[in-house]
């Protein structure tokens, strides 16, 4: 087995494959090297901080404004348009004025007001979007499980038979992996283990991100959760986790969301793309 772990998309993205060495591929160190490589990619152009990003020059763009995409930004920014479409509104990338708010999220300008049911862009074309709204956009979580889908493509280029990529609880695997999904009132210990076969699977959950004090006059609870409803910007702080396995990671990701919001097992969204939920406790 090899290892690797880098720090990128907020958080520790681990490359491990298991396969043997073989004649043809004696050293996975090349597959691993190029798995990050993608993922580096993804990070520079979809990071919410970084000045060069997409991201970052839409949110401090005005209303109006064309831009245009890396070919990665647009193809998760065309999947969120489809999702927030399938789950009503409750998943939207529009979130990260509201966790400005909170203090969850970096501002250094004025933190537009978050509105509900708003559209914030329109694509003119396959790469190039036009601003619609003074609207912020965060797309954090779902491009961390974009990195572990397209860091998978590599691997299987590489001819690895199995592996698992994990972004901050955003994973993929090739193969057949055993993994671990954390007891939400005790995060330090494992609630229960599952296998995965040639799937994704994302958790979300508050109990790394939420905190006391939120400064938000909106807050009436005092507790600041990452988790929030898009229709009509309310934080989720339920004490559960809320995991969803899917073939892709960036559409496990996103439901979560949706799973968080209505604690419904059974959304007919999940069938849309061959999808379950787990929900602890349940």
């Amino acid at each position: 087995m090899i290892r690797r772990a880098q720090p990128w998309l907020g958080t520790l993205v681990e490359v491990a494959i298991w396969d043997a060495p073989t004649e043809v591929s004696p050293d996975w160190s090349a597959a691993i090297q190029a798995a990050f490589q993608v993922i580096a990619q993804i990070h520079t152009c979809m990071s919410y901080h970084s000045d060069g990003s997409d991201i970052y020059a839409f949110n401090r763009a005005t209303p109006g404004a064309c831009l245009h995409l890396n070919p990665h930004t647009a193809q998760v920014l065309q999947a969120a348009t489809l999702l927030q479409q399938q789950t009503g509104g409750i998943f939207d990338l529009r979130v990260a004025s509201r966790l400005a708010c909170l203090s969850m999220l970096p501002s250094h300008t004025r933190v537009p007001q978050y509105v509900p049911d708003q559209q914030a862009f329109r694509f003119v074309d396959e790469l190039c979007i036009e601003k619609l709204s003074d609207d912020w956009l965060d797309v954090g979580g779902i491009a961390k499980g974009y990195a572990v889908d397209q860091a998978i493509k590599v691997l299987k280029n590489f001819a690895v038979d199995r592996a698992c990529i994990n972004a901050g609880g955003d994973l993929g695997v090739i193969g057949e992996q055993t993994v671990f999904i954390r007891d939400p009132q005790a995060p330090s210990h494992m609630a229960m283990s599952l296998t995965l076969s040639q799937q994704c699977m994302a958790t979300s959950a508050s109990y790394f991100s939420q905190r006391c004090g939120s400064t938000d006059p909106a807050a009436d609870t005092g507790i600041a959760s990452a988790l929030i409803d898009g229709r009509n910007g309310n934080q989720i702080s339920s004490g559960k986790s809320y995991s969803v396995i899917a073939d892709q990671c960036m559409i496990a990701d996103a439901l979560t969301k949706l799973i968080a919001t209505t604690g419904n097992q059974a959304d007919a969204c999940l069938d849309l793309w061959r999808a379950r939920a787990i929900i602890l406790p349940s």
